[in-house]
């Protein structure tokens, strides 16, 4: 569920309507049960609810705002995309009908299509929750090898296109290791958001999701005759891992070979569970520096702790009036007698 987040600057005495939802409608709330809840309702909610986070955003600072509501979108969508991908691997399992898959297989395709803004950014392709970074996207390269592997000095140049032209060089050397290759290539592919890794003796690639559409249509590369062509810019065309999303989308093309789709979307099941599992840790975490915020005393406190503060002082009057003369002398002492104070224990 998306829950409107609202700046600090704009705190007014009137609660603001909630807004959002799995679908981006808004459901009226009533201002009355959520200034003024029930100690029944308060008990029941042990995670803060998104009713409460929209109508008195400034109850928590804003960090920990946005980490509620990180958990909630991430929860919420995962939760649904489960229940989805569970009845069409229950039908694909089970041998249901070409026509039954296919309608799930579309219900569970138009969620997924609408992953990011049900998920608010909280969740990748690969189903992979991230509440504090950007969604990523990991691909790989056409030739990605003959960026990394050892050859003739080379000065590649790269270019991104869209809505404007950008360019990017690196000077890759003759011996150059394949870390030390990463670690340039990283250098001059890094403003666009782009970074390399090795992994399992191949290099993998990663950038931001909201970037992906322009590094897969727009990224290319020009040499000088030994890894890549002389004088002309060679298309990379990145290619996406496959994600769950891919999947659902070949069962709805085919449905009667849906079968060999299976695995991966047993995979996807897990993965799902996993994520769902480490979210719980996540809340269990906000709740305890929820806990651990300070709360209203009860009523006429205030009063016991004055008194109690009063007898105290009383009790003790006699060494507070003599410490507090020891302070009032020290402050009128000349820093010049101090220091011949202080010289004299010292010589002697």
């Amino acid at each position: 569920m998306q829950v409107e987040r609202q700046s600090s600057s704009l705190l007014t005495m009137t609660p603001s309507p909630l807004s959002g939802g799995a679908a981006g409608q808004a459901r009226p709330v009533s201002s009355s049960a959520l200034i003024n809840p029930t100690p029944q309702t308060a008990r029941q909610n042990a995670f803060p609810d998104a009713p409460r986070l929209s109508s008195q955003p400034l109850r928590y600072n804003v960090q920990l705002n946005d980490q509620l509501t990180s958990v909630q979108q991430a929860e919420n969508f995962l939760q649904t995309t489960e229940k989805q991908l569970l009845k069409l691997c229950h039908s694909v399992s089970g041998r249901a009908g070409s026509g039954e898959i296919q309608a799930q297989a579309m219900s569970l395709k138009k969620v997924l299509g609408a992953r990011q803004s049900l998920s608010a950014g909280t969740v990748d392709r690969n189903m992979q929750v991230s509440l504090t970074g950007k969604a990523q996207v990991n691909f790989g390269l056409r030739n990605s090898d003959a960026l990394v592997n050892s050859g003739n000095s080379e000065t590649l140049m790269f270019s991104l296109a869209g809505n404007r032209r950008e360019l990017s060089a690196v000077s890759l050397g003759q011996d150059a290791s394949s870390n030390n290759s990463v670690l340039r290539l990283n250098q001059a592919l890094g403003q666009w958001g782009i970074h390399a890794t090795t992994r399992q003796q191949q290099v993998q690639f990663r950038v931001e999701e909201s970037q992906w559409s322009r590094v897969s249509q727009h990224l290319s590369v020009q040499g000088e005759g030994e890894r890549f062509p002389q004088g002309q810019f060679v298309p990379l065309r990145p290619q996406a891992e496959m994600s769950l999303e891919d999947v659902v989308a070949a069962v709805v093309a085919e449905p009667a070979r849906a079968g060999n789709y299976l695995p991966q979307l047993q995979n996807s099941l897990e993965e799902i569970t996993h994520q769902r599992s480490q979210l719980k840790t996540s809340k269990a975490s906000v709740r305890q520096r929820i806990d651990s915020m300070a709360t209203y005393a009860p009523k006429g406190s205030a009063e016991k702790i004055s008194a109690r503060l009063g007898s105290q002082l009383n009790e003790s009057s006699e060494t507070y009036a003599a410490l507090a003369t020891a302070v009032g002398a020290q402050a009128n002492v000349h820093a010049l007698t101090v220091r011949n104070v202080l010289s004299a224990v010292k010589d002697a």
